[in-house]
């Protein structure tokens, strides 16, 4: 098929998700806040566009931004991504369900079908072709942004007809905070009692309790490797995000809350500042008064 598609955000997830769409033969008009992130692309065979109103003139537009307020500034600004002429917006941001609610009211007014759809993964994630989405929204606009969906990533989890995807994805990227900080404190543990790290994490991995998220960050763990491919800050708001959404809705999350505790002093100690979350390993060790060094 001959497929064209309007894009918001070419930050690192949108810019591999991107090359993803034209490796597959996608036509892409980008739009990003800062225009100078869209070079790489427009080399590659994107189009430029001059404003999300220019984004949005192709029947589909998707977007990914950063939080709540510049999810809302797409669609609040003269020239926002409503000004254009697209059926179907798909919002792929890590946003609260509020926002995608009010996102997808918005659109509504304006005869946009919304549909919500935060994804898992990172860009290593996205160019091996492995990313997920959590979907939610009309099931028409599903369908139209499907083939899209299918070029970008492997999988395609319909969890709702409104803002459920929101839901899904913080909840997820919580528990993602919590495995972080707990193998972080039991490497350390591990280390301070005579045990490798690297040994550790090799036979929890290949436990019961081992996942492909422990196996994937085993390596920054043995080697302090913390080069960012989610933020200790991203995380933070994500389980900020999380606590929000349990407090509307009743629930009790206290691993939650001492996990936000613990990213919120890795991130204001400086420790763990713009690094990736497995620079909580290097919080816990001073809090353990140990000195810790790569093993490889």
């Amino acid at each position: 098929m001959n497929l064209s598609i309007g894009w918001i955000g070419a930050g690192k997830m949108g810019e591999a998700m991107i090359e993803r769409l034209l490796d597959g033969g996608v036509s892409v008009s980008v739009w990003n806040r800062t225009a100078e992130k869209c070079a790489a692309l427009i080399e590659r065979g994107a189009t430029a566009a001059t404003t999300p109103a220019a984004a949005a003139s192709e029947n589909v537009v998707f977007s990914i931004v950063l939080d709540d307020s510049a999810l809302r500034d797409l669609y609040e600004r003269e020239d926002g991504v409503l000004s254009g002429s697209a059926t179907v917006w798909v919002d792929c941001s890590s946003v609260s369900p509020g926002a995608s609610k009010a996102a997808a009211e918005a659109a509504a007014a304006k005869g946009v079908k919304f549909v919500s759809a935060p994804v898992s993964g990172n860009p290593g994630v996205v160019r091996a072709g492995r990313l997920i989405f959590a979907v939610s929204g009309p099931e028409s606009a599903i369908e139209t942004a499907r083939p899209y969906f299918d070029v970008i990533g492997r999988a395609v989890h319909v969890v709702g007809d409104s803002n459920q995807a929101s839901v899904v994805k913080i909840c997820t990227n919580a528990l993602l905070g919590v495995l972080m900080e707990t193998l972080s404190e039991v490497a350390i543990l591990g280390e301070k009692s005579g045990v490798k790290r690297e040994a550790l994490l090799n036979f929890i991995n290949d436990s019961a309790v081992g996942s492909p998220f422990s196996t994937y960050k085993t390596a920054a763990l043995v080697n302090l490797d913390f080069t960012p491919t989610f933020t200790s800050e991203a995380q933070r708001k994500d389980l900020r995000l999380a606590l929000s959404l349990a407090e509307e809705a009743g629930a009790s999350m206290p691993l939650v809350s001492a996990t936000e505790q613990e990213f919120d002093r890795l991130v204001t100690s400086g420790v763990g500042a713009g690094l990736d979350i497995a620079s909580a390993i290097a919080q816990v060790a001073l809090d353990s008064e140990i000195e810790i060094s790569p093993e490889n």
